[in-house]
């Protein structure tokens, strides 16, 4: 039950008793120090009396005809006590204050109802015993403590009020934080922010850090309403199509002929269909954590020239390796894309019979004839389903070049294009890998 009690606190008053337990930890250490101390001091004091007293009066001691006494010219204050006592602690001589009770007989200091007692052994078997009222020191110390107490009290509640007050300045932005997340998630509003806090400590950044993040939600939400916008309408056009052709084929008894071509064109767009489907599952999970890994790129390039070799036929073009052993870091599937997309786009939009691949330190340069797209229109060709002008009437979705961008950044990659008067060229520059003892070297 208390430690559920204990949870239900609010973290301001977690902080201010925290504090305050400290503080009065702190505070009664400290007048526990100071009580001890000053009766220490004090006692020393006195009992530094008793010994100046004690070395006077040894020299007043005087002996005649076995009778040891005081000479009369010693004197002693109404407050002290000097005695004369013999081996057995018989009383000899006494001058000063008489006592009412008898001391206990041990030499050096001791304390004996309110009396601060010191006896010393003078020699001859004769003691001295001063003794004096201690009941002034013990009504100071008792003084000394009551004003330690309360003041040790009223520092321990002003220090918890000024904890509170400290405790719920500095809470007051996350207050802000949990507020703005409470918004968000009951009405759904991501553009909210949290007020920011001027200054570099710790709750600025907060503020700084979390406003960050909300801008970045921002971000990636409105790229995905966006993604999500274009992929409805990039789906619907051939999903239509294909419903056209469907409707148009059943809507007449025909010949197995007439009904195998139409499946055959359906076929077609279901391809199409397919193809457009892997790419946006590729593109979304683009934002999947990174798994990096040693991968030999020139064996990534033969493999991707394998799979397109009969693309490559059918535009009548051939793709010429310049390869040479480059180990990167990369993802073994991803790779594979973004060279199979890089080297269809030099097989589709490029001019000429020879498609040029080249690897060389950790880099691969795909070269094709012709122009290529507008450099104004770049930066455009890398966001997802935008082609450039003038290749509308040729089969692509848009996503070719989106793959690249997206996948090459998780890799820290980069994508360099480069024009020239009959040529067009992209090259990708990847991060170095370690290869490891086990790992095998291609032959090319």
């Amino acid at each position: 039950m208390g430690r559920w009690g204990l949870q239900s606190w609010s973290l301001r008053l977690k902080l201010t008793l925290g504090y305050a337990l400290v503080f009065a930890l702190t505070i009664l250490l400290g007048a526990v120090g100071v009580y001890f101390t000053a009766r220490s001091s004090l006692t020393a004091s006195l009992d530094q009396t008793l010994r100046e007293t004690a070395t006077v009066a040894r020299a007043s001691v005087e002996t005649q005809k076995g009778r040891s006494f005081f000479a009369p010219q010693l004197k002693a204050s109404s407050d002290l006590s000097i005695e004369l006592l013999s081996a057995s602690g018989r009383l000899l001589a006494s001058v000063g204050r008489d006592e009412d009770t008898s001391p206990p007989f041990a030499l050096g200091f001791v304390s004996f109802e309110e009396q601060r007692v010191f006896t010393q052994d003078v020699g001859s078997g004769l003691y001295l015993r001063i003794s004096r009222p201690s009941d002034t020191l013990s009504h100071l110390l008792e003084t000394l403590a009551r004003i330690l107490l309360v003041g040790s009290v009223l520092m321990i509640g002003v220090a918890c009020a000024a904890g509170y007050s400290l405790a719920d300045r500095a809470l007051r932005p996350v207050d802000a934080v949990a507020r703005t997340a409470a918004a968000i998630a009951g009405r759904g509003d991501y553009r909210e922010r949290v007020p920011a806090l001027a200054g570099h400590d710790e709750m600025a950044r907060l503020t700084n850090t979390v406003n960050a993040m909300l801008d970045q939600l921002e971000h990636t939400i409105e790229r995905e309403k966006q993604f999500a916008r274009i992929a409805a309408h990039e789906l619907r056009t051939p999903l239509t199509v294909l419903k056209g052709r469907l409707e148009l084929t059943l809507e007449r008894p025909r010949d197995a002929a007439a009904y195998q071509k139409a499946l055959a064109g359906m076929q077609g767009r279901v391809d199409a269909l397919m193809t457009l489907s892997e790419s946006l599952l590729a593109l979304a999970r683009s934002d999947a954590p990174v798994q990096l890994e040693p991968v030999e790129l020139a064996a990534g390039v033969i493999a991707a020239t394998e799979q397109l070799s009969d693309a490559a036929q059918r535009a009548s073009k051939r793709i010429h390796l310049s390869l040479s052993e480059s180990w990167i870091e990369a993802e073994p599937d991803g790779l594979q894309r973004v060279l199979m997309n890089l080297m269809e786009n030099a097989l589709k939009y490029g001019t000429g019979e020879v498609v040029d691949v080249r690897v060389e330190q950790q880099s691969c340069t795909v070269r094709s004839g012709g122009a290529g797209p507008k450099q104004e229109d770049w930066a455009r060709l890398l966001q997802p389903f935008e082609r450039g002008s003038g290749v509308q009437s040729t089969p692509g979705s848009g996503l070719g070049l989106a793959l690249v961008s997206a996948l090459t950044q998780r890799w820290n990659a980069r994508v360099q294009p480069q024009w020239s008067s009959e040529q067009f060229s992209v090259q990708v520059q990847f991060a170095a890998a370690q290869q490891t003892a086990d790992q095998t070297k291609t032959p090319h």
